[in-house]
């Protein structure tokens, strides 16, 4: 029973995976709209919101390169942690919807990741509107393609969520000119970093002489060269985001890159599973050996009270062997002693039998006994 219990610990210990837990909401992910409305309440519970949203493109868009997009929520009304779920989606079915489907892929989010659902803590209000912005890459075949915001919150009152999808916003993805100064299509931005360490970024371009950084620190602009196609952002002292961008020269017009965002955090827990496994096993495999040797130790300790064989060992050793009786003959003589009485000098009574005798000898003669006293 021991090692059956043993074995079921084990396997729930092997079978627990490590995982984190992101309070107040369902967390940063790829989501489809489905996915993201239904994940705070159930579909007969949604409401739907009066959010304001809207979805702005650079002016010119070309394929396969970088480009900021900027989303806005205003006129809503959220539940006391003011947090709110924005998604970028390609249509309003709830279906088909994600962003890669056309060909976007979400460089960086509006929380540093990469996801196209994000969820927002900020100032929402009727009266306030609040701006993020996405680094996208564009698709790399050329055309009309239509992207939509849709939100998801809670309200003052609580119990019912609210969900809404802005009206679709169409963007024409072009060629690229052939002179036009860029970022490689393969370069991708780093989005984080490590507090405390300075951040050397390599740059990939296109049809660039010069190249130069503009860092936004608050409201100052601070510019830093680019050497080599590397420039350095200096450390950070506490958490936080700061944004960049490259200003790109060359035979075509100049080019700015989106502002790039990179956010400085502390070191993450970071967990080895296959550790994790073995000092599971080496758990299990101590336990185990504790239950054997407890079980030895309770062997040996009745052994040490169980005097049975020394007490019959000495009993027969100062027995003549000659005295010596089976122990079925003693009983059975002892049991023919207590159940038959003596038969009388005259025999059996007339009529008796023997076997009337074994039963009823004994009060026969004290009936004889009690007659002679009178």
């Amino acid at each position: 029973m021991r090692f059956k219990l043993a074995i079921v610990l084990l396997t729930l210990l092997l079978s627990a995976t490590v995982s984190t837990a992101n309070p107040g909401g369902k967390g940063d992910d790829v989501r489809s709209r489905d996915c993201a409305g239904s994940c705070h309440a159930s579909s007969s519970s949604n409401g739907v919101s009066t959010a304001s949203l809207n979805i702005i493109f650079p002016n010119e868009v070309y394929a396969g390169l970088l480009i900021e997009v900027n989303t806005s929520v205003g006129n809503i009304d959220v539940s006391s942690n003011n947090m709110v779920g924005m998604t970028l989606l390609i249509n309003s079915d709830g279906a088909k919807d994600l962003p890669a489907n056309d060909g976007w892929e979400v460089v960086t989010d509006p929380n540093g990741g990469t996801n196209n659902y994000v969820e927002i803590s900020d100032s929402f209000s009727s009266q306030n509107i609040v701006n993020r912005s996405w680094t996208l890459r564009a698709p790399s075949d050329t055309g009309t393609y239509e992207l939509y915001l849709a939100v998801q919150h809670g309200t003052p009152e609580g119990g019912v969520a609210m969900t809404g999808i802005s009206q679709a916003k169409s963007v024409i993805v072009e060629e690229v000119p052939e002179n036009l100064p860029r970022l490689s299509e393969d370069w991708t931005p780093t989005n984080q970093r490590e507090i405390g360490v300075e951040t050397i970024i390599t740059i990939e371009t296109i049809n660039v002489e010069s190249a130069t950084v503009e860092l936004m620190n608050g409201a100052e602009i601070i510019t830093i060269p680019v050497v080599d196609n590397e420039f350095t952002i200096p450390a950070a002292v506490n958490p936080g985001t700061v944004q960049w961008r490259l200003v790109m020269e060359g035979e075509g017009p100049t080019q700015y890159s989106p502002w790039f965002r990179i956010t400085a955090q502390e070191p993450g827990w970071q967990v080895d599973e296959t550790a994790l496994y073995l000092q599971g096993v080496a758990l299990f495999l101590l336990c185990a050996g504790l239950v054997v040797l407890r079980r030895k130790d309770e062997e040996n300790l009745l052994k040490d009270y169980d005097n049975t064989v020394h007490l019959n060992e000495s009993s027969f050793e100062n027995q003549d062997p000659l005295q010596v009786q089976p122990i079925d003959e003693q009983v059975t003589i002892t049991n023919d002693v207590q159940q038959t009485p003596p038969l009388p000098a005259s025999g059996l009574p007339q009529g008796w039998t023997m076997e009337q005798w074994e039963y009823y000898g004994q009060e026969h003669l004290d009936n004889l006994a009690e007659e002679g006293a009178q």
